[in-house]
């Protein structure tokens, strides 16, 4: 176990997690499962990893509904904590014994996009232009574009990680390295 913590009742440390969902309900279904887990306690919980590393929090595990950018989970990994990302349909008590244990927990599945998928899934997420603005730009017609981001979407969905608004697409492009992160010092 980590740290020495043992989410066994072994007398040692209580581990220490945070869970981390953007829906209230959720969060709270993930903070009730993990109730199951002896000698574990769940002490944050935040709509984003984001708040979490800004904030300081310090905890042994990081029990993620959604995979945090690669920069925030380097940031709470710098702090001594685990950072666990639960699939879709996963036990929340097994993704956090397996962080707490030091194994690595899978990699979130990257949906493949054709070089037109991404190339409009990335004219859709850099601003906040229009279809009908972005078709043009693209040389394409505005029901193709609409076609595109349709498919996308469903890829996202298909890998477990749905993106219904232009905010999650933007999430998941950030997510799988097609975007670079917005820069730390655009918030201070």
């Amino acid at each position: 176990m980590r740290h020495g913590r043992g989410p066994e009742g072994d007398g040692g440390a209580r581990l220490r997690i945070a869970v981390v969902a953007a829906d209230e309900g959720r969060r709270r279904s993930l903070a009730t499962a993990l109730r199951a887990l002896d000698g574990a306690d769940a002490v944050a919980w935040a709509e984003s990893a984001e708040l979490l590393a800004v904030l300081g929090t310090r905890v042994d595990v990081c029990l993620c509904a959604e995979p945090p950018p690669p920069a925030i989970a380097a940031r709470l990994r710098e702090r001594g904590c685990a950072v666990a990302v639960l699939p879709p349909g996963g036990d929340p008590v097994a993704v956090v014994r397996t962080a707490a244990a030091g194994e690595p927990t899978p990699a979130p599945v990257r949906p493949r996009l054709a070089p037109r998928q991404r190339e409009v899934l990335l004219a859709y997420v850099s601003g906040s232009d229009l279809v009908p603005t972005i078709a043009r730009r693209l040389g394409l017609d505005a029901e193709t574009v609409k076609t595109h981001l349709r498919r996308v979407r469903a890829k996202y969905a298909q890998a477990g990680r749905p993106a219904p608004t232009r905010r999650d697409l933007y999430v998941r492009a950030v997510e799988d390295g097609l975007l670079a992160p917005p820069s730390e010092g655009a918030w201070g």
